[in-house]
């Protein structure tokens, strides 16, 4: 069994982690808006509803990070924030909170991975997952009988 050291985000971590989780989702998105935005500015000139449609859609990027970052620093979801280690075992990923209590997820139950850079999240549901920091395991020999013994089986 593998135990982790106590994770504990920041409101700024997790507002990173969930804007790094939209961009992974909704980068074809992103391309195609400064794919336009780029047509619209090299297109000649820049008429009146040319400036309303630049100005929508950078309001509009806008707008998503804000909303992120205000849910991020919610305090509804101080839970996420909480710390946290877990145990890890081939058959099961036991999470222990700070508050005393505890959750038990089967490996079976995970239906998806998605790694970032600092993160991998084991996604139990489509919009539902366990976040592990890279950086919380003791030592390499954990973190690769992790990958190997939980996180390469999700999915196959």
């Amino acid at each position: 069994m593998i135990r982790t050291q106590n994770i504990k985000l920041t409101a700024n971590e997790f507002f990173r982690l969930i804007l790094s989780i939209y961009l992974k989702k909704r980068w074809w998105l992103l391309a195609w808006i400064w794919i336009l935005v780029i047509i619209l500015l090299l297109g000649g000139s820049i008429g009146l509803i040319e400036i309303f449609l630049l100005a929508f859609i950078l309001l509009f990027q806008v707008i998503i990070v804000a909303q992120y970052w205000f849910y991020a620093h919610s305090k509804d979801n101080r839970i996420y924030l909480m710390a946290r280690y877990y145990e890890i075992d081939s058959d099961q990923v036991v999470e222990l909170m700070e508050d005393g209590t505890s959750s038990t997820i089967k490996t079976e139950r995970f239906i998806k991975v998605m790694k970032t850079p600092k993160y991998y999240l084991l996604y139990v549901a489509r919009n539902e997952y366990v976040y592990l920091p890279v950086s919380a395991f003791q030592s390499l020999t954990d973190r690769e009988w992790v990958e190997d013994e939980i996180i390469n089986k999700i999915g196959k």
